[in-house]
């Protein structure tokens, strides 16, 4: 009796929401960090992503050196993809010479992509 594995690999068909926080060089050059940012865009259109926030943290200290820098641009991004993307991403991550540190995570609250909350402001 052949024993079969059920569990090899399980993607989920459906999208979820995802943030991922992405630490560059802080030294990164502007027409450099605007050429990976839209990389990065580029990548998700390809793979039917849907880009929902962004967010540009600036530099901040880091809690301990990492490739000899104590200092590090944080940029949040949070788009909605299916569970086989993530690894796309981060493997172009891991082949960037600009990111030092990148995590992705499940992002469990309701977002809304930035553009409506700046309308809402203004009528406020």
């Amino acid at each position: 009796m052949v024993k079969k594995n059920f569990l090899k690999k399980i993607e989920h068909q459906f999208p979820k929401k995802y943030e991922t926080l992405i630490i560059l060089n802080p030294d990164i050059e502007e027409n450099r960090l605007n050429q990976f940012l839209d990389k990065i865009k580029d990548i998700m259109s390809k793979n039917g992503v849907e880009f929902l926030n962004f967010e540009d943290w600036g530099a901040r200290k880091l809690s301990y050196d990492i490739k000899k820098l104590n200092r590090g641009k944080f940029i949040l991004v949070h788009f909605s993809a299916k569970g086989s993307f993530i690894q796309e991403l981060e493997r172009n991550l891991r082949i960037s010479d600009d990111c030092v540190r990148f995590q992705t995570m499940v992002f469990t609250k309701d977002i809304e992509p930035k553009k409506e909350n700046k309308e809402e402001a203004v009528n406020e």
